[in-house]
This record gives C-alpha cells, structure tokens and sequence, in this order.
C-alpha cells in the first residue's frame, strides 16, 4: 500500500473517463442510488444470466485458435511455428493451463472487471518464456508521465512491474484503463438480487396458500386438528387416493396476485436487461421469448458474431500485438485471431465459402482439405478458376480442352 500512495501522491488520479497521469478510477465515484450495495464478482456470478452470459463469451473465444503470422499480407505470410510466442498463444501458455484455459480465465476479468492483465515471463534473451494470468481485482494499474506501471498484490507482497512485462486488455474507458463492467452494472445485479430473494420466499417455506377451505360452521380443537392432518397429508402427498371431509366443506383454489405475476415478469426483464450489459442476446443462454432479428435464430448468431465476438477478438489481438512484438518487427509479424472456426459448426456455409474460395482463385484445393483435416490430394495445390464469365469479345475464342504449347495444364 506504501507503493500505492507514493504514486498517487506524486501523479495524481483522474475519474473514470479522466485525463491524467496516476490512477484512473474505473469504478462508479457515486452509486446511482444511495442505498445501492455493491456487487462484487463472487456474489454476481450467482445470479444465472450473469453467469451464463460470462461463460458463454469465455468458451467461444477460448474456441478461436491464435497464430503468429510471419511476412505481410501483400507479399504473403504463414505461421512463424517456430517463434517462441506461436508455441505460447496456440499451444502452451504456461506450464499449468491450455491456450483455451489462458483466454477463457483472460475473457472472465475483461468481461467483469473491465480489464485482463498476464504477466510475460522473460528468459535470458528477454523473449517472452510464459504468459500468466492476473486476478483483475489484485491489479492496480497507473500512469508516470507516458509509461505504465502495474502493482501486483499476492500474499502480502507488493510486485511491481513495468508496462513491457504486462499483457493489459483493457475495455471501454479513457484508454488508460478499462471501465469494471460488474461494479457499473450494480443497480441491474441488485434489482436481479432482490428479485430473486422474493421469488425463494415467494416458493419457498413462507410461500403463501394455494386454496382455502371454508365451512360456515366452528370447529373445535379436536375436528380442526382432524381436518388439517387429512388435507396437510394430502398437500404432502402422504396420501392417495380421494380425500373426503364432511360437514359441509368447500375448497377454492387461489391463483397468483397481479403483484405476483409482476415478480415473475420482473425476473424475466432482469435476464434481457442484463444480456444487454454484456452484449449476449438472450435466447443464446436458454431464455424464453420470440427472435428479435431477421427472421431466426441464424440471424441472432450472425449478430452475436459481427457486433460482440469480432470486436473483442481484434481489441484482444491488438493488446497480444502491442506487449509481444516488438515496434521494429511489426511489418514483418502479425498475431490473430482465427474467427474461421465459427465456420466449423455450420456445413452449409462452410461447404459455400471453401467453393468460393477454390473457384475463384484464392486457395488451392489441397488447403480446403487441410482446413478439414484432410490428405492432400494428387494435384491439388494449384489455383483454380472457372472461365465460364469471359468478355464478349472473347466469346469462342477460350479453350480448355488442349493444353497450351508449354506443357502446362489448363485447369477450370
């Protein structure tokens, strides 16, 4: 903590969208509402949409391979699988976790806090050796001047670490740090909290009556108690069978109070309203309703792709590029994120863009069939085009059943 104010003493702090150099606050500076409590990460996650919108966004992109790419686009490039960070971003982060793992427990912080940090462990020729995972909560990030400085706290120690030695993925906010998602969204969590508090009080021990029974005549302790062991039997289910009570009884059967039906539409609001923070549409995490997109559910999911998962793969990328390569070696090496697997789960439109891309020249039959784990076939890394749209003036004069005089072949 003695770092701590040492830094914020000599630079200052600015608020969640400040301007300045120390601390940026990335927190609320007031609740919305003065009795508002605060919602941290362990609470939060046991409310089920927020839990099933933080999973659902930490599997898929943890489904995305990541490649380090060696030349530029123009002149060509392929994956660098010998470079240290291809082994650490597609296939051994550390010596505990998978890649999948290392961008899912990445994925969690940025969602909830705002903000994923990951330690890059250097060897003896300063190439990075291991990328590590902070807790977003023992992260303390601020500014000197124009250079960053992370203070780690684990254990009752205080590590500090410079700006070349962390991976910082930051979300929405003043480009120092990111706005915490989980602490904005604190008047959401708590009406979904109190919701759910009366709801397990509405179903549970202190639930109220299902029906009544009346009788215009007084019982006594002994009828009373008689009465109430053969209809408790049977609310129970102790019993089978018919029930019979005389003396002129009668049963009428309660249904739910307006205010009651407006607690289960409450509980129903609460799951959109908190998709909405997270940019999930509902029906992806099992809720109930009608599509609000086009005409189905593929146009909900090509949403979900285009509007929440490309975006966060190409800031995520872009915090990857930033820590990893070097300024000077970034024309020649690009790190990115394979969005292609999405194409694995449709074959209709996997099948649509593997035909598109052989026929009109921009990749050879042999790397379709690599991308399906497929052998390569006898003659398939050439590339090929259909001749069937030539100029008018061309007409006739196409030919593609001889082969040209120097031997080459002429494929379509």
């Amino acid at each position: 903590m003695i770092v701590k104010r040492l830094i914020n003493w000599v630079s200052g702090w600015g608020g969640p969208l400040g301007f300045s150099s120390g601390e940026q606050i990335a927190v609320p500076v007031e609740p919305l509402f003065s009795d508002l409590k605060e919602i941290e990460e362990s609470k939060a996650l046991q409310i089920s949409t927020i839990f099933a919108c933080t999973e659902l966004l930490a599997n898929t992109m943890s489904t995305f391979p990541i490649f380090i790419y060696k030349g530029s686009k123009d002149k060509g490039r392929a994956p660098d699988r010998n470079s240290n960070i291809f082994t650490l971003l597609h296939d051994k982060p550390n010596d505990w976790m998978t890649p999948s793992e290392f961008v899912s427990a990445m994925v969690i912080n940025r969602m909830l806090r705002g903000n994923a940090y990951a330690l890059i462990q250097r060897g003896a020729d300063d190439e990075p050796v291991a990328l590590i995972p902070l807790p977003a909560e023992q992260v303390e990030m601020t500014v000197i001047g124009n250079r960053e400085t992370y203070i780690y706290y684990l254990d009752g120690q205080v590590n500090v670490y410079s700006g070349d030695n962390i991976i910082h993925w930051k979300g929405v906010g003043n480009g120092y740090k990111g706005l915490s998602k989980i602490r904005f969204m604190s008047a959401t969590a708590n009406e979904a909290v109190n919701a759910q508090s009366n709801a397990t009080k509405f179903f549970g021990e202190r639930s109220k009556p299902t029906g009544v029974l009346c009788t215009d005549q007084k019982l006594g302790d002994s009828q009373f108690k008689e009465v109430l062991k053969r209809f408790s039997g049977m609310a129970k289910g102790d019993g089978s069978g018919l029930f019979l009570v005389d003396r002129g009884f009668n049963y009428s059967s309660m249904s739910l109070s307006p205010q009651d039906a407006q607690l289960l539409e409450t509980r129903k609001y609460n799951v959109e309203e908190i998709c909405r923070w997270f940019g999930v549409p509902p029906v992806l995490i099992g809720a109930s309703g009608v599509t609000t997109w086009g005409s189905g559910i593929a146009e909900i999911v090509s949403g979900f792709h285009k509007f929440t998962l490309a975006p966060l793969c190409t800031q995520f990328q872009q915090a990857l590029t930033r820590k990893l390569i070097p300024v000077w070696d970034r024309d020649k090496y690009t790190i990115e994120m394979k969005l292609d697997a999405l194409l694995r789960s449709n074959p209709q439109e996997r099948a649509a863009y593997y035909s598109q891309m052989a026929q009109n020249g921009m990749m050879t039959r042999n790397e379709v069939r690599g991308l399906e784990n497929l052998p390569p076939a006898e003659g398939g890394d050439e590339l090929t085009a259909q001749s069937n749209l030539v100029p008018l003036k061309n007409l006739g004069q196409v030919k593609t059943t001889s082969n040209p005089p120097d031997g080459s072949l002429v494929r379509q």
